[in-house]
């Protein structure tokens, strides 16, 4: 009798999740939010309540935790259960800051001693962040105009002080704090956390995330949510009989005056606006207008932060996170992109289908090899490894080829190869083959 209802729990399970997910679906079409010129008003106006700050703080936040004791020993710090990042940030909302000062810049010693500073937490960005962007999150002003910041060091001990990090110059900011709540800081870290151990280093010149030991990562299944097309159809073009229409092998496009809206068969979308009345001119707008922007088109934003920033182009990615990890795949599922090109156009990439809920999998967990070992093989193998920036660990997306709204995402390292994150395995005839040696 066990071994039936285990076999049928995946099924009902899998039935109940479709059941939610068609009645949010049937909610969305029947009242969606427009997108279309007559009613940028309200939903301009719409930005400023509690509910948008609150997501812009989200999706502009830290991306990780890296704790470091009173020896030095460091680890990074995970939750299932809980926002660690959005729980020491709410913590913070109470700090008084003053008298921001720049205590070092240029000297790489210095920058590494302060990422390894005894006692202390740090809040680490995927990418670098306007410091204005940073002024906003955590309420001082006096942030502005600094350079773009890669990391908060707060300490935990009776240190009144906090520091601000850029890894481009090896900039170190120190802050005056008032009014902390260590004890506060303290139990937030204590509760059903993950603790793996970690080495913060500089790897020509830039600051690497070390795992000395391998690492052993939960996988997750999703089922997944898919948004119609007439849906983004009626918040951007609005009425479709004013737009020309051309079918492509694997994809539709819709275009009118001022606006294109590309469907690819496999989901993703492609939007371009040509009628901006506004210029983008650094960082903080990029990231304004993305965020704004995405909250109008109603792309999901739940579990998605900001990812990286490229200046040639204005562009902004957002990603989905689990527990500090990125997500990669090969379409737009579970990224959204925004690009100002050429001063007067703005391109938007997303996904039809975004996360829903969470389901079973058959692997729960992947054993990964320390980065040592990563590198190591990687090399033996004839990888040129001055083409390697960056390793980090992710979750790649791995399709169910029976239901195309089913994925697995299974726990993997990364690796910056010619400035492109792949997925090591496709790098190294070592792991293809499966005979890793962790």
């Amino acid at each position: 009798m066990k071994d039936r209802l285990k076999r049928l729990f995946l099924p009902i399970s899998l039935a109940v999740a479709v059941g939610i997910s068609l009645v949010l679906s049937v909610s969305l079409l029947t009242n969606p939010a427009r997108f279309s010129n007559n009613n940028h008003p309200k939903q301009k106006s719409a930005l400023h309540n509690d509910i948008n700050s609150r997501n812009f703080l989200e999706v502009y936040s830290p991306t990780q935790i890296i704790q470091t004791d009173r020896d030095g020993k460091q680890q990074m710090l995970t939750s299932p259960t809980t926002n660690l990042v959005g729980e020491i940030l709410k913590n913070m909302d109470n700090y008084h800051f003053s008298k921001i000062k720049r205590i070092s810049t240029g000297n790489q010693q210095k920058y590494l001693d302060k990422m390894n500073y005894h006692d202390s937490l740090m809040l680490n960005y995927n990418s670098s962040i306007s410091s204005n962007i940073i002024g906003r999150i955590l309420h001082y002003s006096g942030f502005n105009g600094k350079e773009d910041i890669n990391r908060i060091v707060l300490p935990i001990d009776d240190n009144n002080r906090m520091y601000l990090l850029s890894d481009q110059n090896h900039t170190i900011y120190q802050v005056n704090v008032k009014s902390r709540s260590l004890a506060k800081i303290h139990r937030i870290i204590r509760h059903d956390v993950t603790k793996d151990h970690v080495e913060m280093r500089l790897r020509n010149g830039r600051p690497f995330l070390y795992f000395p030991g391998q690492v052993k990562m939960k996988d997750y299944g999703y089922l997944l949510q898919e948004q119609s097309q007439s849906l983004y159809l009626s918040r951007i073009i609005g009425n479709t009989t004013n737009a020309t229409i051309k079918h492509h092998k694997n994809s539709t496009t819709y275009n009118s005056s001022d606006q294109g809206l590309t469907f690819s068969n496999d989901g993703n979308v492609i939007y371009n606006n040509y009628q901006t009345h506004h210029n983008v001119n650094n960082q903080e707008e990029a990231l304004e207008a993305a965020y704004r922007n995405a909250i109008q088109l109603g792309v999901p934003l739940d579990n998605t932060k900001f990812d990286s920033y490229t200046n040639k182009d204005k562009a902004v990615n957002y990603r989905f996170f689990i527990e500090g990890f990125p997500l990669y795949g090969s379409e737009q599922l579970g990224s959204y992109s925004y690009r100002f090109i050429n001063g007067n156009t703005e391109r938007y990439k997303f996904s039809l289908r975004d996360f829903q809920i969470p389901v079973p999998t058959n692997r729960q967990t992947t054993i990964l090899p320390s980065t040592r070992n990563l590198l190591r093989d990687l090399k033996n193998d004839g990888v040129d490894m001055s083409k390697v920036t960056d390793v980090k660990l992710g979750y790649q997306i791995i399709p169910d080829k029976q239901n195309n709204l089913l994925v697995t995402l299974q726990s993997t390292w990364f690796v910056k190869y010619h400035n492109k994150w792949v997925n090591y395995k496709t790098l190294s005839p070592h792991y293809q083959a499966g005979k890793e040696n962790f």
